[in-house]
């Protein structure tokens, strides 16, 4: 059985408009497979705008408190990265291969290889999903007067049931409006926490931890913020896909690179800069002072744009968790006249409560976590699985395959397959480093939980 999940967009923000999935498994159709109905003729200005807005999301508000973790190796890391991920979605262009991400997953490193690659977007969709319920419920317990009335943990399950109508509605018409409404509340409270810093704390000036060197655990926490706030290359074969000249998008790729490049620099000094010396938020949001009109406002709508941004996330989360299930079936009702074959289930009937347990397991999550920074790192480090990893081992792979490969001269063709097996060992390195060091450092506290059970 088959079933459909439809997305309105408009061709500057959103690049597929609807997609089709086989819920009996996930590798019948992949995730990331090219829509029926996707927008086909945009501009390179809407290929660039798509790009950004893929990448920029809650992870920026903790790029302020990663730069400060990160130390003198911040900046020249956050380049590193930047030029790292710009590089690997190249890689995926020069494949040169029609279809999805995971139609290229599929035919490098077959079977296998979709199942990594969309078990880690599992886990990271439903990360992500997390992460928008724990910032709703920090900013919310945040605020003097709901302070009061409930613990961080109540508002994070409070976040959950307002969600359930939005994640077991049918129609997503509203996503591309919303989507638009948070990139602008999210502009708005950067803007906001920029002014009141400048109120609060005067000019900016040179943080000293930036001056010294990071510690490793630090190092790890800024790696995995960052991290998660790139990871858009599996967004560089539907834009591709869908420009009126496909040829325009390794320009694009570039572009939109260096423009996410430019954002999160600013946003991570200038923060830092900013709020030093009275100490940098995990969301620095959360450095406005909370008594002030000015937070009771920029907290509540970011609060409720957090929570609006959850069903868009919900679409591919349950497109990949239903691929997972068996495909159920069901009798007539009459039994006057029985079929010879069960009839499918309808795929209503068969999300809805898959939502709904989704729904539940992420508030769980949200509910038991309140470190927004920890969070997103975990996440940066599995996102470098799809982001770091994935594109030089496919391009290592189908370097034969290829017909301009076959054109260029040999001393290319070897420093690229050089340069691919650096960056494989690189995005292992990647991934496997800071995860480790973020494991230790869970363990240690832990060890140091007071009688309560809440870290000191």
């Amino acid at each position: 059985s088959r079933h459909r999940f439809r997305t309105s967009c408009t061709c500057c923000w959103d690049v597929a408009s609807s997609a089709r999935m086989a819920p009996r498994s996930p590798l019948a159709a992949p995730l990331l497979g090219a829509s029926e109905g996707q927008l086909s003729g945009i501009g390179f200005t809407a290929a660039v705008l798509s790009l950004v807005k893929g990448c920029i999301g809650a992870g920026v508000m903790a790029l302020p408190w990663a730069t400060i973790q990160g130390g003198a190796a911040s900046a020249p890391a956050l380049i590193l990265l930047g030029a790292w991920n710009g590089y690997t979605g190249w890689l995926l262009l020069d494949c040169d291969a029609p279809g999805s991400y995971s139609d290229l997953v599929r035919l490098a490193l077959g079977r296998g290889g979709v199942v990594l690659l969309e078990g880690s977007l599992l886990v990271v969709l439903f990360g992500v999903c997390v992460s928008f319920q724990v910032q709703a419920a920090t900013l919310l317990s945040s605020l003097p007067s709901l302070g009061r009335l409930a613990s961080h943990d109540v508002y994070a399950l409070i976040t959950g049931a307002a969600l359930l109508p939005l994640v077991l509605q049918r129609s997503f018409s509203g996503i591309a409006a919303i989507s638009i409404a948070a990139l602008a509340v999210l502009c708005l409270g950067l803007t906001a926490v920029g002014l009141w810093g400048l109120w609060a704390e005067g000019a900016p000036t040179l943080p000293p931890q930036l001056l010294e060197p990071p510690t490793a655990h630090g190092f790890a926490d800024f790696l995995g913020v960052a991290a998660f706030s790139f990871g858009g290359q599996v967004f560089v074969l539907p834009v591709r896909d869908a420009m009126a000249r496909p040829r325009l998008a390794a320009t694009a790729v570039g572009v939109s690179t260096a423009a996410i490049l430019a954002v999160y620099a600013a946003v991570g000094a200038g923060g830092a800069s900013l709020f030093w010396r009275a100490g940098v938020k995990q969301l620095v949001l959360l450095n406005i002072e909370p008594g002030s009109p000015c937070a009771s406002l920029v907290y509540s709508c970011s609060a409720a744009v957090a929570l609006l941004s959850v069903p868009l996330v919900f679409v591919p989360l349950v497109g990949i968790a239903s691929g997972l299930l068996p495909a159920p079936s069901e009798p007539r009702l009459s039994a006057l006249a029985p079929s010879p074959q069960p009839q499918p289930m309808q795929p209503w009937r068969r999300e809805a409560p898959l939502r709904a347990l989704l729904l539940l397991l992420t508030s769980a999550a949200a509910a038991a976590t309140r470190d927004f920074g920890l969070l997103t790192g975990i996440l940066g480090c599995l996102a470098n699985l799809s982001a770091l990893l994935l594109p030089p081992l496919i391009h290592l792979r189908l370097r034969g395959r290829r017909p301009a490969s076959a054109a260029r001269p040999a001393a290319v063709r070897t420093a690229l397959a050089a340069t691919d097996a650096l960056l494989l060992l690189a995005g292992f390195a990647s991934c496997a480093g800071p995860a480790l060091l973020i494991v230790q450092q869970l363990a240690r506290r832990a060890g140091e939980e007071g009688p309560e059970g809440l870290p000191p």
